[in-house]
This record gives C-alpha cells, sequence and structure tokens, in this order.
C-alpha cells in the first residue's frame, strides 16, 4: 500500500507498508545497561563540569559571568553545530554505525582536552614569568574544546535510544539511562569530596577522562545499529531553512521546545551557582557546602528509574509535568528556607522532580517527531538548550553580582514556571509524527498515551 509522501521539516518523508515500518522488538536489559554505559561517563563529565570547574577558575581569577558561561556543557557554538552534528547523525553509515561513529572519533578529543586542562592551569607555576591570565586564556580553549567535542558527540549517543528501543519501552530505558547517569555524578561527588583535600581539583580532570574513556567502551562494544530504521524516508542534504522548517513545521514540537528552552533556564542556574550560593549566600561550612549537590544528585539518581517505568503506564507528558511542577515547589520553597537541614528536604524535592522530568523529556521528543529525524531533532534540542544555558548563565550572573543571591531562587522559579505554561497545550496524539505512523499503519495499534 502506497501512501502520498508528506514534508515534514524539509524533508521528503515516504511512507509505506515496508519491513522497517513495524515496531522494533524489546530490547534485553544487558542491551539497555550496554547503551546506558557510556552515560555514567557522562553523569561524571556533568558533575565535574558544574561542580569543579567553577573552583578551578576561580583559583585562576576568572569573573563570576565567565565561570557560568565555561561551567555550562552547552554554549552558545552549539545552537549552529548541533543541529548539522544531528542531521549527519541520521544520514551518516559507516561499519560502527550511524550515530556510534560521533561517540568513537570525538570522545577521545573530549579525553584529551580533559588531561590537558589541569596542565595548562599550572603555565604560570611551571613556567615562572607567564601572567596568571595567560593560563585563564588556556584553559578556557581548553573547556571550550572539550565542550564541543564532547557535545558532538553526546547528541548522536542520545538520537540512538529511539533507533535502538520500541516507543513502548523508551521511557523504561530512558530511565535506566537517566540512573546511570545520575549515579555517575554521585559516585564522582563522593570521590571527590574525599580526595580533592588531598589530590587537589586539577586531578579529578585526570579522573573524570579515564572514567569517560572505560564507560564508553560497552556502549561502543555491546552495540550494535540496524542500517534500516523504523519510518522509511528519502534523506537529503538540509539547509539552514530546513532546520528552520523542522523547528516549526509541527506546533506540538514547537511547544516542547519552548518548554525545554524555559526549563533549561532554571536547571543550569542551579547546576552552576548551587556551591556558590551555599558558601557566599547561605555561609556554611566547605564540607556542608557539598552535601548539598550531593542531596540533589541523590534524588536525581534514586527514583529515576520508576517514572521512566510509570510513564510507559501513565504517560509520558504526565509524569514530565510532575517533574517539573515539583522543581518549581521547590524553588518556591527555597525563597523563604536557609536552614541546612529543611534546605536538604527542598533539594530532596527538587531531585525528585528532576528525577520524573529527566526520565521523560527525550522520550517525550521521540514521540512526537520522525523516527528517521531524530538526529536533526535532536541537534535542534541542543540548539535551544546552547542558546538557553549561557544566556541564563550571563543574566544569572549579572542579577547575583547586582542583587546578591537573594535573587537566585525567585529567578529559578519563575523560569520552571514559564516551563509549564507550553505544556499545557501539548498534545502526543496531535503530532504529524502520530497522525502519520497512523495513517501508515491503520490496522495497527499505536500507542500516543500522553
Amino acid at each position: 500500500m502506497e501512501l502520498n509522501p508528506e514534508i515534514i521539516g524539509g524533508e521528503i518523508i515516504a511512507l509505506d507498508a515496508s519491513p522497517s515500518t513495524t515496531e522494533l522488538a524489546p530490547i534485553s536489559t544487558r542491551k539497555a545497561l550496554a547503551y546506558s554505559s557510556g552515560n555514567v561517563g557522562a553523569g561524571i563529565f556533568f558533575a565535574l563540569n558544574n561542580f569543579f570547574l567553577p573552583l578551578l577558575l576561580g583559583n585562576l581569577g576568572a569573573s563570576v559571568v565567565l565561570s557560568n558561561l565555561l561551567s555550562s556543557t552547552h554554549s552558545f557554538e552549539g545552537s549552529i553545530i548541533q543541529p548539522i552534528v544531528g542531521a549527519s547523525s541520521d544520514r551518516t553509515w559507516t561499519r560502527l554505525g550511524r550515530r556510534l561513529p560521533f561517540v568513537a572519533w570525538f570522545m577521545p578529543i573530549t579525553v584529551l582536552f580533559l588531561i590537558l586542562t589541569p596542565l595548562f592551569s599550572q603555565l604560570h607555576v611551571l613556567l615562572p614569568g607567564l601572567s596568571p591570565t595567560l593560563a585563564l586564556v588556556a584553559v578556557s580553549i581548553s573547556i571550550f574544546i572539550f565542550s564541543l567535542a564532547f557535545n558532538i558527540a553526546y547528541d548522536p549517543y542520545l538520537a540512538l535510544l529511539a533507533d535502538i528501543t520500541p516507543i513502548k519501552q523508551r521511557g523504561t530505558v530512558n530511565g535506566i539511562f537517566q540512573a546511570v547517569g545520575a549515579i555517575g555524578q554521585v559516585v564522582f561527588l563522593l570521590i571527590a569530596l574525599v580526595l580533592v583535600a588531598t589530590i587537589g581539583v586539577g586531578s579529578l580532570f585526570l579522573i573524570s577522562a579515564v572514567l569517560l574513556a572505560l564507560t564508553f567502551l560497552p556502549t561502543l562494544l555491546g552495540i550494535r545499529e540496524r542500517k534500516e530504521l523504523v519510518g522509511v524516508t528519502t534523506h537529503r542534504r538540509y539547509t539552514l531553512r530546513d532546520y528552520w522548517n523542522g523547528l516549526r513545521s509541527d506546533p506540538q514540537v514547537l511547544l516542547f521546545f519552548a518548554s525545554q528552552f524555559f526549563l533549561w533556564f532554571g536547571i543550569n542556574t542551579i547546576s552552576v551557582t548551587l556551591t556558590r550560593y551555599a558558601k557566599d549566600g547561605l555561609h556554611f561550612s566547605e564540607g556542608i557546602v557539598f552535601l548539598l549537590p550531593l542531596i540533589l544528585l541523590l534524588f536525581s539518581a534514586l527514583p529515576v528509574w520508576p517514572p521512566g517505568v510509570l510513564s510507559d503506564r501513565v504517560g509520558l507528558k504526565t509524569i514530565f509535568v510532575f517533574g517539573v511542577a515539583c522543581m518549581t515547589a521547590a524553588a518556591l520553597l527555597a525563597i523563604v528556607i536557609k536552614d541546612f537541614v529543611p534546605l536538604c528536604f527542598v533539594l530532596a524535592l527538587a531531585g525528585i522532580g528532576n528525577a520524573a522530568q529527566t526520565a521523560t523529556s527525550y522520550p517525550l521528543l521521540t514521540r512526537i517527531v520522525f523516527a528517521d529525524q531524530m538526529g536533526l531533532y535532536t541537534g535542534l534540542n541542543s540548539t535551544i538548550t546552547s542558546i538557553a544555558v549561557p544566556l541564563t548563565g550571563v543574566i544569572s550572573g549579572l542579577l547575583i553580582d547586582q542583587l546578591g543571591f537573594v535573587a537566585l531562587f525567585p529567578y529559578v522559579a519563575a523560569m520552571f514556571i514559564l516551563s509549564l505554561l507550553p505544556l499545557i497545550p501539548l498534545s502526543i496524539e496531535r503530532s504529524k509524527a502520530v497522525q502519520a505512523m497512523r495513517a501508515a499503519t491503520p490496522t495497527a495499534s499505536v500507542s500516543a498515551t500522553e
């Protein structure tokens, strides 16, 4: 049975009743763990950036705004590069597969510059007479390179989830994926708390580089990609107009991206300022300061798998909204709560909310876009993040410089509230991807659980 082709996001989508339109078979727990293994290293990378990179930059005299920008794992150049990378991964095919070549090519670059960064920070010590400013410049360039290389590898790695898992299992697999990533952050933070006083912050970069390399090996060795994706398409090269059309072609996708934009305004602000808020705003001791992100990470890691499983039963959107609502409530409570013990409960609530939204965010995107365009839309998702993250780093940094840390949580709460608004009208059922899938397989049961 042939159907009329539909143009989505500047690409001709030719839907037919060929075998490639059939649903994937569920993947085993072993394969899910092999895929998720790399996210342990990614979690370590995120923890290093969010909690320890600011310390290294502070030692070199970096300003708050510069520290916020460099400590964010996404930057403005990603708004251009990431969609290109994502679309390229849709078209790429080598003996390693479609998405994995980007991991194999760019993760080694990330590892190399993670190792070089602490060495660059000591240039003025190793070469007496050099200005510490030159060390800061060298470190900044190194951070830029390893952040860019990591994101080029990580977006196709994320897109791989939709390639290897059936629709009904994506919440569960993503729950495992996000859980091990959060566990990686927790374990690395515990290691750092024990060792940072004796080995110094710089050595943590070396540890993270080794762990990043080791944890991606099971993914590279244990996952075999399918050459044919579910949902047949005739590919052509994307133009800038295609990227724009892809962004606005479906109102449901646009609503999702609008929510993500404001959500990352809030998430990134907390990530890069929590330890500084505790130390400079609440004047907690250093030991207590590092307990706060540990609590947040623990409650982001431990409950992340159940929301993923639950979302397969009650709906991705429902769990996603629940998560963002919990984070909003926590931010509002943190405006008035300043004591350590009650603040721990607030951070636990925020962690539970973060676990719920993390477990469902990317699977929700996979439901409302075409399977063979996951690379493109993963790249566009990174475009949104790459604009939001550095922008909020500047805005929150300037607010804190002008008003003090009293402005932190009102700002974060406002961003979370704004992220909830686009979710109200968002509907998986009305997405063009679900409608086209139902038209292509009228006798099949296509779940579009909200």
